[in-house]
């Protein structure tokens, strides 16, 4: 059973990220730079799926190359956006409404694993479990150094520690890796394969 406090602390994510995404407009489609230029490193096929989805930018672009996408978050109003954009496009995306922290990942394997702007170490421990053979992880996450601009926001729970995707990804092949201040923003980006 899930303790009081983290069934608290979940209801509060879902209720602050479905504000959040009740009141974007013009919310943004397109793939970030740093993936299009890499996108020839990604499968055409296979399971993926978009670790705390949001809006669902990221399951759109790789279902539009041909993975069949399941976008997972907390949030219902962001699933349903994410639903809004596959339909646009006419494709089809499996959206699942998903207390992480509480329930991990969807069972299976997957040939893209994408997870952008969400920190939780213990569920990438799980890829040695959870990517197929050849299957890619692509991430970006903010870091700690971003308190050094910005010390109110976000929570240090949510930043990685330096090179913390580099080692959660330890015993993949590194493809892509960069970490540091880009624009206003300290991140870290990662493209990583499990070997075929």
């Amino acid at each position: 059973m899930v303790p009081r406090t983290v069934r608290a602390m979940a209801e509060d994510d879902r209720s602050r990220w479905d504000r959040r995404w009740s009141e974007q407009r013009d919310l943004p489609r397109s793939v970030p730079s740093w993936v299009a230029e890499l996108e020839h490193e990604l499968p055409r096929a296979g399971r993926g799926i978009d670790v705390a989805a949001g809006s669902g930018r990221m399951a759109v672009y790789l279902a539009r190359r041909g993975l069949e996408m399941t976008a997972v978050d907390i949030s219902p109003v962001g699933l349903a956006l994410c639903r809004e954009a596959a339909r646009d496009e006419g494709l089809g995306i499996k959206t699942l409404v998903r207390d992480l922290e509480a329930e991990g990942l969807p069972e299976g394997t997957w040939n893209v694993i994408a997870c952008f702007h969400y920190r939780q170490p213990d569920l990438f421990q799980s890829l040695d479990r959870t990517l197929a053979p050849g299957g890619v992880v692509v991430a970006e996450v903010e870091t700690k150094r971003a308190l050094e601009r910005h010390p109110q926001r976000p929570g240090a729970r949510w930043l990685a520690e330096t090179n913390e995707l580099l080692s959660i990804c330890k015993g993949l092949e590194i493809v892509y890796y960069r970490e540091g201040w880009i624009g206003e923003r300290s991140l870290a980006r990662i493209i990583a394969r499990r070997p075929a």
